[in-house]
């Protein structure tokens, strides 16, 4: 279901609220809230020898599908801030220089409501000597040359874009 479907109520005040075109209006305290998409970033790492760091998802959306180290900005949080986080969150690990990627939007379906995205990539060079640390949302990693990335296997659309613009920099 579509957020704009999901929600039913003001969140301010908890009446009923009504849906319009892109957001709820609320006729009881007059608030209007916007569906705006969701902020998140990726990073792709690259080793020493030319190849890019996956994680395979252990969590649903898309459990066991490989993706990139990333997630939601929070609040207060810029994209650089949010990609060095989920790295660190995610790998256990430090990251030095972002070089921008691309922007992507995507969908991200969590508990039955698909949740429109808007995110920035970037590449990094995968640290020397650093050991990874999985966290409990990571099943698996491993690095893939560019012809070898499993296309039929990655966890979002917009993940093909961005291995396009990794050929398109090789």
């Amino acid at each position: 279901m579509r957020q704009i479907q999901a929600f039913k109520f003001c969140l301010r005040c908890g009446a009923k609220a009504q849906l319009k075109d892109n957001h709820l209006a609320c006729r009881a305290c007059g608030l209007n809230f916007y569906l705006n998409p969701k902020p998140c970033t990726s990073v792709v790492l690259q080793n020493s020898a030319g190849k890019y760091l996956f994680v395979k998802r252990a969590t649903e959306p898309k459990k066991g599908y490989w993706d990139f180290p990333g997630g939601f900005a929070e609040e207060g949080e810029d994209f650089e801030e949010c990609s060095r986080r989920e790295v660190k969150e995610e790998l256990g690990i430090e990251i030095g220089d972002l070089q921008y990627l691309s922007t992507h939007q995507d969908q991200y379906n969590h508990q039955g409501v698909n949740y429109s995205t808007i995110g920035v990539s970037y590449l990094a060079s995968f640290p020397q000597g650093a050991q990874l640390q999985p966290a409990d949302d990571v099943s698996d990693y491993k690095f893939f040359g560019l012809e070898e990335i499993p296309i039929d296997k990655l966890a979002f659309p917009m993940m093909r874009e961005m291995v396009e613009k990794l050929a398109e920099r090789q």
